[in-house]
């Protein structure tokens, strides 16, 4: 339970300083962050690159405030660093895609407002590595149970998976905010369809990549035939979304959102009555391996 504290005690430290930094950084404006800031401003993005510059920031501070607490635990030192160094630089390569990927997330004017829709995809794709390195979870503590290579291939399955399972969620709700075919039938699409959909995508990929860091042949199947549902889930569940939404053709958007929220729960109730369809739709919690991010 101490150790438990330190931990915590130095993730928040570690967040409050690379805050502090980055309002500094911000206030100054040195030539190193002048050209960044100014194409962000560009594009009304000021928010998301300071969401960069504090992940970029914080990772490396809060590996130096955890060293000492993972030396207490008898943590290994140079794999945590290793994962760190990892996890910065998808954080500095996501960057520019997230500038490039803009255009692909709906504009406020569309059927339904984006708000800050890009904002929380890039918080959700980068949060959840940046979490692993705040708390300090990356520094693995060998179990007598298990080696060090299966720990950090768990760490990093475990990281894969519920990053992108939160980043398809998203995804899946841009998907349904800029649909406009019709564009009375975009609620359809929005909630919970689109997010419904998008996590079990999400799921689908973060499995299939999860199942290449499996090295035992059981494991290996086992995922793969987890990636396989979610994704028939994720098929089915966007069809199922698809179809309520060319009610828009007919009908009002309210009315299409009265129909299209329980729809794919329909979709899941059904499922287990009928055996034919019970094969492609079927209900399953994500799965991530014990301990990854203890």
């Amino acid at each position: 339970m101490r150790d438990v504290r330190w931990r915590l005690a130095a993730g928040v430290t570690a967040g409050v300083i690379a805050l502090a930094l980055t309002v500094l950084l911000t206030l100054s404006r040195p030539e190193l962050f002048e050209w960044a800031l100014a194409k962000a401003e560009e594009r009304d993005r000021t928010g998301e690159a300071l969401i960069f510059a504090w992940s970029l920031i914080a990772l490396p501070v809060a590996g130096l405030l955890q060293t000492p607490v993972a030396q207490r635990r008898g943590a290994r030192i140079g794999v945590g660093w290793a994962l760190l160094a990892g996890y910065w630089l998808f954080v500095l390569l996501l960057a520019p895609v997230a500038w490039q990927a803009e255009e692909l997330f709906p504009s406020t004017d569309g059927p339904g407002k984006s708000g800050g829709i890009l904002g929380a995809a890039i918080v959700l794709a980068i949060g959840t590595p940046v979490y692993a390195g705040v708390s300090g979870a990356l520094f693995r503590t060998v179990r007598p149970e298990e080696s060090l290579g299966e720990q950090v291939r768990g760490h990093v399955t475990g990281v894969v998976v519920l990053t992108s399972v939160l980043v398809g969620a998203v995804v899946g709700l841009a998907c349904g905010l800029g649909f406009r075919f019709p564009a009375a039938g975009a609620p359809a699409l929005v909630l919970p369809g689109g997010i419904l959909w998008g996590v079990h995508a999400g799921a689908a990929l973060g499995c299939s990549v999860a199942a290449h860091l499996q090295p035992a042949p059981a494991s290996h199947r086992a995922t793969t035939s987890a990636a396989l549902a979610f994704a028939r889930t994720g098929v089915s569940l966007l069809v199922c979304c698809l179809c309520v939404s060319q009610l828009g053709w007919v009908l009002p958007g309210w009315a299409v959102a009265v129909v299209g929220v329980p729809a794919p729960f329909l979709l899941f109730a059904c499922a287990v009555r009928w055996e034919r369809l019970g094969r492609w739709v079927s209900f399953r919690t994500v799965e991530l391996p014990k301990g990854a991010f203890a």
